[in-house]
């Protein structure tokens, strides 16, 4: 044999020999590593960027863009590497090689490393360096795809394949806590008994052959399709349900969820609905040509047999950021909704201004004023003409005034005689006195007669309705020339609380053809009551 043949056939054997034996993590790389970075700033990234990172199963790969032709493919494998290594390297192997994919091959020479004390790394430290690396890219790259190849098998080091399956599992396991893709390239590379496919490697048994990296870049290739299509698909059906809202198409908004039972939680701390619930009350809101519109900027998906979930986050023109966290599961029929949850997205640092803006009083007025606005709004309540409907895009409110709420005095009044009321119309309608009230606002004592009607007095559900029309300074000036009026549920005791913050106006304020009550002379209080609703801009 020629003596510099045999030199060069030693020379290789020697490398080789120790890789089958034991690996020295730790080692100084950055020549590699800059060659690496150098041939990826080459590179025109004008296609989608595959890059992967890891040991010599990748570097020895030399053809690998050939399995992976409809991406710019950057080789940043390194022979030797351990996960501390890629760690070490982290800025320039994946932030400086800037992936739009990643594919990371680590674990092999970890399991063989030998330590300062002649041990081998134990398989919970292999994982805590690989949870390390995982972590950093989670919080600097979070929306790349990473996709973590597992250790492979390998003739020469099947005496560790207890240790390997058991640093799989764990690596499998913690891929999913990170919404990574974890690709077991066992069943690729051993037969149907479960024996490592020897025909798949080269002479040194440890590294894969042109065979054998073709059926892994097979695999890969098609775990990646399937991943990144199955992720579209994913999102093209929450995308198309928050379409189905904004669109008002209530079969298709209502149609995803799994079944009736299936839940929804909105934002208020009574909107916990089955989606049967959830329809009846939504109703009003689909029949108006958007019923609400959030739009998805961020989301996560996570998978566990058939059931899916995802977080995703939100930007909503009528109430800013928020958060969304919804379960999917697939079946026969397609994607369907198990249960999402909204919330609104609150910064730490306004944690403190918003509370005082929670309190139940103040939602439960809040409330109230929502509900008039969805009354005038819908067609089959309100009292607008279709063109005044079409215009009127929701009542103006004072701002809530705890002030304006009052404890009240009660002088349940006996014997008072009907009288008729004035109307816009001038048609009159026959009202009583039924008490009179005395409060105080700003250190002033203020009275207000409550009144009945007579005619609502013979229906059942108005047998205990009270009526308080009232003007004030701010009437004809920022409310209804007319005054504003509150309902009351005739109270029982001495005392009522009366809550000016509930005041609202008669439809005359907005349309014609109604007879409304002019409030009479008597029910004027010399004060501007800044609380309740605003008088129309125009009528």
């Amino acid at each position: 044999m020629n003596s510099a043949l045999s030199f060069s056939l030693l020379l290789s054997f020697s490398f080789l020999l120790p890789l089958n034996i034991s690996a020295q993590c730790g080692q100084n790389y950055d020549h590699y590593v800059g060659r690496i970075v150098k041939k990826a700033e080459k590179l025109p990234h004008d296609k989608t960027r595959i890059v992967f990172v890891g040991s010599s199963t990748f570097r020895l790969w030399d053809n690998v863009d050939e399995s992976f032709p409809e991406y710019e493919v950057v080789n940043a494998g390194i022979g030797g590497s351990c996960f501390d290594d890629i760690f070490h390297y982290k800025e320039e192997l994946i932030s400086t090689t800037n992936p739009d994919i990643l594919v990371i091959y680590e674990g092999d020479n970890d399991i063989v490393h030998e330590e300062e004390d002649g041990g081998q790394r134990k398989v919970f430290d292999i994982y805590s360096d690989a949870w390390q690396l995982l972590n950093w890219i989670q919080k600097t790259h979070p929306e790349l795809p990473v996709f973590l190849l597992s250790p492979k098998p390998s003739p020469s080091r099947w005496q560790h394949v207890a240790k390997y399956k058991a640093l799989n599992s764990r690596l499998e396991k913690l891929t999913g806590a990170y919404n990574y893709q974890f690709l077991d390239c066992w069943p690729w590379l051993t037969d149907n008994d479960g024996n490592v496919d020897a025909t798949l490697f080269n002479f040194d048994k440890l590294h894969l052959n042109d065979k054998g990296n073709n059926r892994l870049g097979y695999f890969i290739a098609e775990e990646i399709r399937d991943a990144l299509e199955d992720e579209q698909r994913l999102n093209k059906f929450i995308d198309n349900w928050h379409r189905a809202a904004a669109t008002a198409d209530s079969g298709a908004y209502f149609g995803a969820f799994y079944n009736n039972e299936s839940i929804f939680q909105g934002t208020d701390g009574g909107e916990y609905w089955t989606a049967e619930e959830f329809s009846t009350w939504a109703a009003p809101y689909f029949r108006r040509e958007s019923a609400w519109i959030f739009e998805s900027f961020e989301r996560h998906w996570y998978r566990k047999g058939n059931t899916l979930w995802f977080n995703e986050r939100l930007d909503s023109p009528h109430m800013g950021k928020c958060r969304g966290v919804g379960v999917v599961q697939s079946t026969k029929e397609g994607l369907k909704i198990e249960h999402y949850s909204l919330s609104f997205e609150v910064p730490n640092e306004v944690v403190g201004d918003l509370l005082p803006l929670a309190i139940p009083k103040r939602i439960e007025v809040l409330k109230f004023q929502q509900e008039l606005d969805d009354f005038y709004s819908d067609s089959t309540t309100s009292p607008l003409t279709p063109e005044e409907r079409a215009d009127f895009y929701g009542h103006e409110f004072f701002n809530y005034n705890p002030k304006m709420t009052v404890e009240a005095q009660i002088q349940v009044l006996e014997n008072e005689a009907w009288f008729n009321m004035a109307t816009s119309s001038g048609v009159s309608r026959e009202y009583r006195r039924y008490a009179k009230v005395t409060f105080e606002i700003g250190g002033q004592t203020l009275e207000l007669f409550l009144y009945q009607s007579k005619r609502l007095m013979a229906m059942e559900e108005y047998q205990d309705h009270l009526f308080l029309p009232f003007t004030d300074k701010t009437t004809g000036v920022s409310t209804y020339s007319t005054g504003r009026f509150i309902d009351i549920t005739k109270p029982e005791g001495t005392t009522m609380v009366l809550d000016f913050n509930y005041a609202y106006n008669p439809y005359c304020a907005y349309t014609d053809g109604y007879s409304c009550p002019i409030t009479p002379k008597e029910n004027y209080i010399d004060i501007e009551i800044n609380a309740g609703i605003k008088g129309p801009k125009e009528h």
